[in-house]
């Protein structure tokens, strides 16, 4: 039987495993698909990598040192987790795993814009749509910016980024409007509005290209999406973990769930999804799952 079970295979869950591999623990990593860090160009608010990093490359290196202290890896979606003596079983396509402790570490799912998957993909990569400004906000002064959002959440992302770009633009995706003080505040902060909603999103050479309802097309050098993200709950949900109400699993200070033996890090719970963050929460777990099995 595996001391830990880790599901999910990004920072966060990497860190666990090789967290828990120096304690001499058995580990075992289920890694059920790309996390968000695999659409990484590049960061660069990561200590020790003044020149940046990719995401893949993060993760290759992250794996690597895993699976140097001993740690398993296997490509597996968990589909199913069930309690059992002596700790948990989790099902996946290709058999059962038990452990005597667990880590969820699944993540969120980026809501997208309405566009092609593979041009969305390309504009990704090349920097043209991001999803995180704490991230890379730094990386965009003195571009114009667009941020793809409406209600309080994206006049809140857009208020964020005009501290970096003097040009900044909120599209409201949908024909959803804006209430007065919505309106107000981003008067306050001279972060622009495009007169109608948006109705296509593409690349346009080196720029990102916003098409709206009334037929105006204008360019940006790098658009935001402020749409919001889900929790990748659903293994929480069929344990009957406590959720909040973003469907984030709530945890302790330790970061065990409401199941005893079973904790969750990384974006899956409440907090700042960060790199660093994730990591420290990992540390954090890794050591209380160490001193619980030896207790």
């Amino acid at each position: 039987m595996n001391d830990c079970i880790i599901v999910g295979a990004g920072p966060a869950g990497l860190t666990a495993g090789i967290y828990m591999g120096r304690f001499l623990r058995r580990a075992l990593i289920l890694d059920g698909g790309k996390p968000r860090a695999a659409f990484i160009p590049r960061t660069r608010n990561l200590a020790g990598f003044p020149q940046g990093i990719t995401g893949p490359d993060l993760l290759a290196r992250m794996r690597e040192q895993a699976t140097a202290h001993g740690v398993e890896l296997r490509a597996e979606f968990a589909q199913e987790i069930q309690r059992c003596d002596g700790g948990f079983r989790v099902v996946t396509e290709s058999g059962d795993h038990l452990g005597r402790t667990l880590v969820l570490a699944t993540g969120v799912t980026n809501h997208p814009p309405r566009m092609d998957i593979a041009e969305h993909d390309a504009a990704v990569a090349r920097g043209l749509i991001r999803y995180c400004p704490i991230c890379d906000a730094f990386e965009v002064q003195k571009c114009r910016v667009a941020v793809l959002g409406t209600g309080a959440h994206g006049v809140a992302e857009a208020v964020f980024l005009r501290r970096y770009s003097a040009d900044v633009t909120l599209v409201r995706p949908d024909a959803t409007g804006l209430n007065d003080a919505d309106r107000r505040r981003l008067e306050a902060a001279g972060i622009s509005l495009l007169p109608s909603h948006m109705q296509a999103l593409n690349i346009d050479g080196d720029k990102i290209a916003v098409t709206d309802a009334e037929g105006g097309r204008t360019r940006f050098d790098t658009l935001y999406t402020a749409l919001g993200t889900t929790a990748n709950a659903t293994l929480a949900r069929q344990m009957e973990m406590r959720c909040g109400a973003d469907d984030c699993i709530e945890v302790d200070a330790h970061f065990q769930t409401s199941v005893d033996g079973a904790y969750a890090i990384g974006d899956v719970i409440t907090g700042l999804d960060q790199i660093s963050f994730a990591m420290g929460q990992a540390s954090v777990v890794a050591t209380a799952i160490h001193n619980r099995l030896d207790g």
